[in-house]
């Protein structure tokens, strides 16, 4: 195994599986999903479809949940 290799193994998947996304996150499929569907996350971005499996870019996900976090105020 090369140095490269060792470094993305450790680091882990880019991607995941939307059940497998849940699991690490608690943020439910079906929450996934319709995300998807009113555009809040975006097809090759946050989210992708391949052989009709939902998958989750991880860091991506990361990424929308510190913009939104960083977007909203206290009152």
């Amino acid at each position: 195994m090369s140095t490269n290799d060792n470094a993305a193994a450790a680091s882990g998947p880019e991607w995941v599986l939307a059940s497998k996304y849940e699991e690490m996150t608690g943020v439910t499929r079906e929450t996934v999903k319709q995300r998807k569907k009113n555009g809040t996350w975006k097809i090759g971005q946050q989210v992708a479809v391949v052989s009709r499996r939902l998958y989750v870019n991880i860091k991506a996900a990361d990424q929308w949940i510190k913009d939104q976090n960083s977007t909203r105020r206290p009152a």
